[in-house]
């Protein structure tokens, strides 16, 4: 792995951890999919982040229309902090009703439980603030690399 490569890792790591913590301060954190399926990758001149696919229902909701998968819901029931007993004790009934009704109503973000923003928020200052200290960074690399060059040429000559 090159130095810039390094570099850009520990970016990605840094903004990764923000969005975990983000997640988890928005009481948005149920099975814990979401912080193990963020997954970085840095190559020559890229820098990529992978997340969970329900990323996209924490951030925008989701539109009525079609039912859930059964196993999520039946997932979040066994993992979720917090639900009265009855939905463990139901649960048969409680994943139809609970799918049922985001079919029928889809999920409206923000709401009481997701004020929205959760991946957004965290970018935009990623962007803001962290972009600029690691291209700083990258900067003193590539001034290295630059005087090694300069001093090879010289002794060459």
């Amino acid at each position: 792995m090159t130095n810039e490569e390094q570099l850009y890792m520990k970016y990605l790591e840094r903004l990764r951890l923000k969005l975990i913590a983000k997640y988890v301060e928005l009481g948005l954190r149920a099975l814990g999919k979401y912080e193990k399926e963020l997954e970085a990758f840095a190559g020559p001149n890229k820098l990529i982040m992978y997340g969970a696919f329900h990323s996209e229902y924490m951030e925008h909701g989701r539109e009525p229309g079609k039912f859930p998968p059964r196993e999520v819901i039946s997932e979040w029931i066994d993992t979720k902090q917090g639900l009265p007993s009855i939905f463990r004790e139901k649960k048969n009934q409680f994943i139809f009703l609970i799918s049922r009704k985001i079919a029928e109503e889809g999920i409206k973000v923000p709401n009481e439980f997701n004020k929205g923003a959760v991946v957004s928020s965290v970018v935009d200052d990623f962007l803001a603030n962290d972009i600029e200290e690691m291209l700083n960074e990258l900067g003193v690399i590539y001034l290295r690399r630059i005087k090694s060059d300069v001093v090879q040429i010289l002794r060459a000559a």
